[in-house]
């Protein structure tokens, strides 16, 4: 793997130390953070130890404990005795199969740091485990701090929060015992109708969206975590969820290389990880073969051309792009002929250990390619400290998580990316007189009580008493025709429009209902100000809004920037880092 150092310039705190040019004692220091931020890359010594480490550990295993060592499956956190079955299974996979790791989902922090000890004892090696908190623990708990979505950081145009989240993020999933981060995404989202990307995205420059990944992988290394570019090479063009078929991107290589690779190529040497989409790009590989599977691109283009020597994992392999596709036991088989050194959520990880061992007895695979995979994933917990000590402290988990610096951290970020887009008669912020002639109207496209709970109560707080209505997928036509005649004995309208961006949901757009009624109170002729929580595309379903401003996020940290900004506690200062065809260009924004 390429050192940081020969990689890319190297961390912000590095570089102040270099700037400073002090006596030795000061470069000494220096010296003593390097491991700290690079791990062990550049250190002979270290090296040695890592590599004595790794092939010792390697030697014992027996074949199938080596493939065991492939697979990563799904653990919960959502349960509380030792003694239940959820985990006598984990007990299961771990003795019987010696799965190299978990990817965790829910449950609450200090569960998960004890449920990581105690499966991290019950291993014969060290454990990788793993996390989509793409926007830190809250992403899967209630607690964490709360940080705002990949395309609000790309709306403040400042990599530096993107670095202080990837160190936050990373230091409080150290604390529970979570050490392998499968985030940043760096798809590039030039497709307004992608429902599995969108605000996932930093945006849709390619350079931006380079400088935004090595930022916020340098945050997540320099805590001491593992890296993972996501989804290679690019999920941003297509309007298919791959959790539920397969998403094909029509496009050339050379299209390929100018646009989706370039993030991907910027942040390469900063991340020891690199995670497959389940997308298929016929007019590179001639073939619907997806990425995932596909040595035409996990092997040819990003082994060998792009000479990235990390781990190379797939995507959940339970998804709807590969299971509706593809029998398991071949899908698991092709994934590692393909380049795949994790298998990520296989339907049956026992299943999946016996098709890659028949087909390392059967000749199809060569046993010197499954090590070639273990090398990689001991290596990375070797370079995580895991040799050393694989546990964590539970008396830290309460100090580590949430701590209220971090959250002011959080909540400055997500102010500085409101984006305010249009601004008729200068609508906004709103004084407290025009706000008390003002009906407030949350339009939740989900059933998700949590659209508008913080929204409701951060309005009522200012304007005690205000008029504050809720329409939702329960909602009847008498509903929506209650509410616009309520509606009509106002001066002025605040629309909070909520979608969620969700796996297995297909769209990010509004219901037609809840479009029709917003496109009707905007051209009621009184003055209607539409918040969009959530897609910034929304504006394409009532591009008459004539006061319309972007949060990028529908959770309760955007909910309550929203508010400041509205009522001119804080400045907008975003810019849009996507296009909203025929209505807003890339860089659009109204400072106020």
């Amino acid at each position: 793997m390429r050192t940081c150092i020969e990689s890319g310039p190297v961390y912000p705190s590095l570089k102040i130390l270099m700037k400073a040019r002090k006596p030795v004692s000061v470069l000494l220091s220096v010296a003593a953070l390097l491991p700290f931020l690079f791990g062990n890359y550049a250190f002979p010594q270290a090296q040695s130890k890592e590599t004595r480490w790794v092939e010792s550990t390697l030697k014992r295993l027996s074949l199938r404990k080596k493939i065991g060592q492939m697979i990563n499956v799904r653990m919960s956190g959502e349960f509380a005795n030792l003694s239940s079955d959820k985990f006598g299974e984990y007990k299961r996979e771990l003795q019987e199969i010696g799965i190299g790791g978990f990817t965790v989902y829910r449950g609450e922090a200090n569960a998960i740091a004890s449920l990581t000890n105690e499966l991290q004892k019950l291993s014969d090696i060290p454990l990788l485990f793993a996390a989509d908190y793409e926007r830190g623990l809250r992403m899967q708990l209630r607690t964490g701090t709360p940080f705002t979505t990949n395309m609000a950081l790309g709306a403040t145009g400042d990599p530096t929060a993107a670095f202080q989240q990837g160190r936050v993020i990373c230091s409080e999933m150290r604390s529970i015992g979570v050490n392998w981060l499968f985030a940043p995404v760096v798809d590039i989202n030039n497709n307004p109708d992608n429902p599995v990307i969108n605000i996932r995205s930093f945006g849709e420059d390619p350079k931006a969206v380079g400088d935004f990944g090595v930022a916020l992988s340098q945050g997540v290394r320099a805590s001491n975590c593992l890296a993972t570019l996501k989804h290679f090479p690019g999920h941003g063009d297509t309007a298919t969820d791959s959790h539920i078929g397969l998403s094909v991107v029509p496009i050339d290589r050379q299209r390929l290389d100018s646009l989706e690779l370039v993030p991907f190529k910027m942040a390469v040497g900063f991340v020891d990880a690199v995670m497959t989409a389940h997308v298929a790009l016929p007019r590179i590989t001639n073939d619907e073969i997806p990425a995932t599977l596909n040595p035409k691109i996990s092997t040819d283009i990003l082994r060998n051309e792009m000479k990235f020597d990390g781990i190379i994992t797939t995507d959940a392999m339970e998804m709807g792009a590969i299971n509706r596709n593809f029998t398991p036991d071949k899908a698991v088989v092709m994934a590692v002929q393909a380049g795949a050194d994790v298998i990520l959520l296989p339907l049956d990880s026992k299943a999946a250990v016996d098709a890659v061992e028949r087909a390392v007895r059967d000749g199809v695979i060569a046993e010197s390619r499954i090590d070639a995979s273990v090398r990689r994933i001991l290596r990375a917990k070797f370079r995580l400290g895991l040799s050393v000590n694989r546990y964590v402290d539970l008396k830290q988990v309460n100090t580590a998580v949430e701590n209220p610096q971090n959250v002011a951290l959080a909540n400055d970020v997500a102010d500085k990316s409101m984006t305010l887009l249009r601004n008729d008669r200068d609508m906004l912020p709103l004084t407290t007189e025009r706000a008390r002639r003002t009906i407030f109207i949350t339009v939740s496209a989900d059933d998700d009580a949590m659209q508008g709970i913080t929204f409701a109560p951060e309005v009522e707080r200012r304007v005690p008493g205000a008029k504050q209505v809720r329409l939702d997928p329960r909602s009847t036509l008498n509903d929506y025709k209650r509410v616009t005649e309520e509606a009509s004995k106002f001066d002025s309208v605040v629309l909070a429009v909520f979608v969620k961006r969700a796996a297995n949901k297909g769209t990010v757009a509004l219901p037609e209902i809840q479009a029709e009624f917003v496109r009707q109170l905007v051209i009621s002729g009184r003055q209607v100000a539409v918040i969009a929580f959530g897609s910034p595309y929304l504006i394409r379903q009532f591009p008459e809004a004539k006061v319309y401003f972007v949060t990028y996020a529908v959770e309760d940290v955007a909910q309550a920037a929203a508010t400041r900004v509205m009522f001119g506690e804080r400045r907008f200062n975003g810019k849009l880092p996507v296009t909203i065809p025929g209505i807003f260009e890339r860089g659009a924004g109204i400072n106020r």
